[in-house]
């Protein structure tokens, strides 16, 4: 028997969580298809949301009726408004968040959504009709129908993680990525290009010396991000902050060419600016020390995000370098922090609305 939607989603992060519960809302029909039912929410790098531009954007979907303003006053450990000392402007709301709770939530409110289907497959191809969409293959060749397809593949379209020479093709590390998808775009016309982002290590907590870190904690006065939020009492859990000093750069600067980020082997361009360490050590030469963040990623959390270290190196030469600072000498990496390389479509295709220029519902 065929199944038949209104809109189908492809992918189960962010986006596909946001569009597939608009569309809900909306009294639409839908299939949200990804391979892992259980990253629905799945927050992929840093354990926060928010900050400078993007903190902005999360206001945004929340008066537009999205989902990721108010999960994020229940999942939160502590909130700031960031350039405080600056324009009314440029302020902007963070949080920092427990993933698991908010990867819960988040699933919870897909998976209890009485008008969406969750379908664990793979989407590798469209089916198209005078140039609409019509349905979406599965590499089981099932296809399913729909009126509209939105695609969120993130940073799972032909993912390949670079760290130092290593190679791996995963959509995130540890998850196998989206292939297929891109090569049916091109063959009916899309053009593609690459795009690249970085991660820091994670880091085990009890390899940290947190007496020489200082605490860092969120507004006394916290403000919720979402508008919608009626009762707001959050925890104020701390961060903690070191520097890095001019013997751990002297190790990157050493052993930048080994970068992948850094040495021009990945050709894909950067989403937003997101400097690597080797970049900030080369642009910020005069620059002694840089300052890290060292972040939960859920409440008493085993694994610490090393925000501020976003890298490619090769593992050791990660190691190496934090054990320059007191607070790492004997720091040990649950992950080493790694660049990701994916496809994406060239925006230049789509309508403002981000429907496709070219295929009517895509």
């Amino acid at each position: 028997m065929k199944r038949t939607y209104d809109t189908i989603v492809v992918g189960g992060g962010h986006a596909g969580v946001e569009a597939s519960m608009i569309a809900s809302k909306a009294g639409c029909r839908v299939a949200m298809i990804s391979m892992d039912k259980q990253s629905i929410g799945r927050m992929s790098c840093n354990p926060a949301i928010g900050g400078v531009a993007k903190g902005q954007i999360v206001r945004e979907i929340d008066i537009l009726g999205g989902l990721m303003g108010q999960v994020s006053d229940e999942a939160g450990l502590q909130f700031k408004i960031l350039n405080k000392s600056k324009g009314r402007s440029v302020w902007s709301p963070r949080a920092q968040i427990d993933k698991r709770v908010y990867e819960e939530k988040m699933s919870e409110l897909v998976l209890g959504d009485d008008n969406i289907d969750f379908i664990k497959g793979e989407v590798v191809s469209l089916s198209i009709k005078n140039s609409s969409v019509v349905g979406v293959f599965l590499r089981s060749d099932e296809l399913i129908n729909s009126r509209t397809v939105v695609i969120t593949c993130g940073t799972f379209l032909s993912g390949v993680i670079h760290i130092g020479d290593r190679k791996i093709l995963a959509g995130r590390m540890g998850e196998s990525p989206s292939v297929g998808l891109t090569e049916f775009l091109v063959s009916v016309g899309f053009k593609t290009m690459r795009l690249k982002t970085g991660t820091p290590p994670r880091a085990l907590k009890s390899s940290i010396d947190w007496g020489r870190t200082e605490e860092d904690f969120g507004d006394a006065r916290p403000t919720p991000f979402s508008l919608f939020t009626q009762k707001f009492t959050p925890k104020n859990e701390p961060c903690h902050t070191v520097r890095t000093n001019l013997a751990a750069h002297e190790i990157i600067e050493k052993n930048a060419s080994l970068s992948p980020m850094y040495n021009g082997e990945i050709k894909g361009v950067g989403p937003r600016y997101c400097p690597s360490i080797e970049d900030k050590i080369k642009r910020f030469e005069h620059q002694s020390s840089h300052l890290l963040f060292l972040e939960p990623e859920w409440l008493n959390s085993d694994q610490i995000y090393i925000n501020g270290f976003s890298t490619s190196l090769p593992e050791q030469t990660q190691v190496e370098s934090l054990r320059q600072i007191p607070a790492f000498k004997k720091v040990e990496f649950l992950r080493p922090g790694y660049a990701i390389e994916y496809d994406c479509i060239s925006p230049s295709q789509l309508k403002a609305t981000l429907e496709s220029k070219q295929i009517s519902g895509l």
